[in-house]
C-alpha cells in the first residue's frame, strides 16, 4: 500500500473512477485521500461512500498533501494553478488527467515550484479497464515514478510514451469508449432486427466485444489472423467482413482516430 496522501481536485467521473479503482485494490488508504469539489452534496456522499476527507479549498489540499491529482476540466486548470502555486513544495507531485495541458504547460503555470507528470486515462477505468498512459517527459524520480505506476495500476494497463506521441493515443483510447459503444449498440440493433430481444442482443454483443479484445491481448496474434481463423470459404462471417469493407469500416475507423488526434492538437494550442 503507498503511503503518500493524494489531493483530489474536482470529483468529476474520472476523479471517481480512479479513486474507486485505488480505494478497491486497496492501493492507498481512504484515510490518505483528500478531495476538493466546489459540488458539497457529492463531497458529502463520496465520503459517505469511501470514507476520504472533504477539503475546503484547492490550497488545503496543497498544504496536506504529498501528490495532486488536476481531474478538473481544461479550462479550469490555469486557476487552479494560481490557486496553489505559492504553497507547493519541491518534492510534490501534481498529475494532470486534464487535456489541452502539456508538461511544458503545467510547469510553466506552477513555476517549477513542484514535480509534474502528465496522464493520459480513458474512461473504462471505471471498471479497472482502462489505459493509463504516463509522459516520459516528467520530474519524477525513480520512487515516485514507480509508486504512481502502482496507483493507477488498479484502474488497467499502465504505458508510458513520449509526449508528442500521445496525441495519437488521445485519438484511439480516448474515442474508444464512445466508438466501441456505438458498435456495439448497432450490433445489438441488428440482433434485434433479426428478433432477439434488446437486452439479449447487448449482452452478446458486449460479451463478443470483450472476448475479441482479450483474444488478441492473449493469444498475442495480430488481428487479421484471428479475423482469418473464423472467416471459412463461402462462410457468415466472410459476408459480413465483405459488408463491412465495402462500406469503408476501416477507413472510417482511422478518419474518426485522425480527426481526434486533430483536435487534442488544437487544444493544447489554444
Amino acid at each position: 500500500m503507498i503511503d503518500y496522501k493524494v489531493g483530489f481536485v474536482g470529483s468529476g467521473n474520472m476523479a471517481h473512477a480512479i479513486m474507486k479503482g485505488v480505494i478497491h485494490g486497496q492501493v492507498i488508504a481512504p484515510d490518505n485521500i483528500y478531495v476538493f469539489d466546489i459540488d458539497k452534496q457529492k463531497l458529502s456522499d463520496m465520503q459517505k461512500e469511501y470514507g476520504i476527507h472533504p477539503a475546503e479549498s484547492n490550497v488545503e489540499l496543497a498544504e496536506k498533501c504529498d501528490m495532486l491529482l488536476l481531474a478538473v476540466k481544461p479550462g479550469i486548470v490555469g486557476r487552479v494553478l494560481d490557486q496553489i502555486k505559492n504553497v507547493l513544495r519541491p518534492e510534490q507531485m501534481i498529475v494532470s488527467i486534464a487535456a489541452g495541458w502539456s508538461t511544458a504547460k503545467l510547469r510553466a503555470g506552477i513555476e517549477r515550484r513542484a514535480r509534474v507528470l502528465k496522464v493520459m486515462p480513458n474512461t473504462p477505468a471505471m471498471v479497472g479497464a482502462g489505459v493509463m498512459v504516463f509522459s516520459k517527459d516528467n520530474d519524477l524520480d525513480e520512487e515516485q515514478l514507480e509508486n504512481l505506476k502502482t496507483f493507477f495500476s488498479a484502474n488497467g494497463l499502465v504505458l508510458m510514451l513520449e509526449e508528442d506521441k500521445m496525441f495519437a493515443t488521445t485519438g484511439i483510447s480516448g474515442t474508444i469508449p464512445a466508438c466501441v459503444s456505438m458498435y456495439i449498440e448497432a450490433l445489438a440493433d441488428g440482433g434485434v432486427s433479426n428478433g432477439l430481444t434488446r437486452e439479449f442482443a447487448l449482452q452478446v454483443a458486449a460479451q463478443a466485444v470483450m472476448g475479441s479484445a482479450k483474444m488478441v491481448l492473449e493469444s498475442e496474434k495480430h488481428p487479421g489472423i484471428l479475423k482469418d481463423q473464423v472467416c471459412t470459404p463461402a462462410g457468415t462471417t466472410i459476408e459480413a467482413v465483405v459488408s463491412l469493407e465495402e462500406d469503408g469500416f476501416r477507413g472510417t475507423v482511422i478518419r474518426a482516430c485522425n480527426r481526434c488526434t486533430r483536435k487534442s492538437y488544437e487544444m493544447l494550442n489554444k
